[in-house]
């Protein structure tokens, strides 16, 4: 695996409430610490939360530009259960009148060890119509670990900068952000899969991947993230350099779900 494709490979795959007390407004380390224990509680307490990724890749080459630009919105239950849509599409220069698109709609009531799929490409491939259940592969579950991720973005932030406070949605938050080195995002990445460091030893991944920026907006009074935003640029030793950018942003603590997120009155069981 070449350098480029391995910056972009770990990229992808990293790259799914407490009452705040005791924390001074320029605290930044104590927000993050907030932050956690305010997910945590969340999650145990069963509630509905609503969330957006937007995704941003770009891989400029010797032999041109590549652009990935993805979005997924949806729903979760707490503890298992979530349902998204998801959109992305891959451009380059090469072929700047031909962009390939997928999307599909995705539903899973035990944390993705199980998962139900519809979209066209799906249908085209297997001949069917409709939902599709089945089981996926190690490595290959589509499921959005929403305490994972920020179990590691809390995890990363140790020495953060406190940026004061800003409205997101109507919600009072506290803002703060640091920077994780490449040693850091493999630490965590080996942390979530022991099978990283057999698959990528070797190709010296905390060079290739480098510094990540990330800010945080956690609200002030419950200690819930409402927005993230992550940002990497990356020249590497072949002369290609990569810029990544995402923004996850979450909303809809305490309400009610719109909808049940239940398993599908029909669907094909996937061989």
């Amino acid at each position: 695996m070449t350098g480029a494709a391995a910056a972009v490979s770990v990229a992808l795959v990293l790259i799914p409430g407490v009452l705040a007390s005791g924390c001074s407004s320029g605290d930044a380390a104590g927000r993050l610490e907030e932050c956690g224990r305010g997910v945590e509680g969340y999650i145990e307490g069963g509630g509905y939360l609503h969330f957006t990724q937007e995704m941003e890749n770009r891989l400029v080459a010797e032999v041109g530009e590549f652009q990935q630009v993805l979005r997924v919105e949806g729903d979760i239950i707490f503890p298992d259960r979530e349902t998204y849509e998801y959109e992305e599409t891959v451009s380059s220069s090469l072929q700047p009148d031909q962009p390939q698109r997928n999307s599909f709609s995705y539903l899973t009531l035990d944390r993705g060890a199980t998962a139900y799929v519809m979209g066209e490409r799906l249908s085209r491939e297997l001949g069917v119509t409709g939902w599709v259940h089945y089981t996926p592969e190690s490595g290959q579950n589509r499921f959005f670990d929403y305490d994972q991720v920020m179990a590691g973005l809390v995890a990363m932030g140790g020495e953060p900068e406190w940026l004061g406070y800003e409205e997101v949605d109507g919600v009072r938050c506290a803002r703060a952000s640091y920077v994780a080195s490449g040693e850091e995002l493999v630490g965590l990445r080996i942390q979530n899969d022991p099978y990283f460091a057999e698959q990528y030893g070797g190709l010296g991944l905390a060079d290739i991947l480098g510094e990540l920026s990330v800010e945080l907006w956690i609200g002030e009074k419950d200690g819930l993230p409402r927005r993230v935003v992550m940002e990497q640029s990356i020249e590497l030793d072949d002369g290609s350099s990569r810029h990544t950018l995402v923004t996850f942003t979450f909303s809809a603590y305490g309400e009610e779900p719109p909808l049940p997120i239940e398993a599908p009155a029909f669907s094909h069981e996937a061989v």
